[in-house]
């Protein structure tokens, strides 16, 4: 065997080599995208297709000052204290305590 041939089993080799190496490439990089995919919940078509979810429905909560439940609208103070008042608590509240709407 001349020097010639070495050379160009030697290149193969390395061809070979290479080749192997970008499938198994190739594959890692496709496990990882379809691992990535199968995470992601796009909030639009959820909305849409489920209509008895969370998301969707609104439910009353307990008004934090007379306890009853009823649509609410949220508040802090200055000092950073957050309660859910409904509207009748609010206009009672309107007058004694400076509150913002969250």
């Amino acid at each position: 065997m001349g020097i010639r041939e070495i050379v160009m089993m030697g290149l193969m080799l390395l061809v070979l080599i290479l080749a192997v190496l970008g499938i198994a490439a190739a594959m890692v990089k496709k496990k990882r995208a379809a691992e990535l995919q199968s995470n992601v919940i796009y909030l639009p078509k959820k909305r849409t297709s489920s209509k008895s979810s969370d998301m969707t429905t609104t439910r009353n909560q307990k008004c934090s000052r007379c306890n009853q439940a009823k649509k609410l609208v949220f508040y802090s103070n200055d000092f950073g204290h957050i309660a859910g008042l409904c509207k009748n608590c609010r206009k009672d509240i309107g007058d004694k305590q400076e509150l913002y709407p969250i």
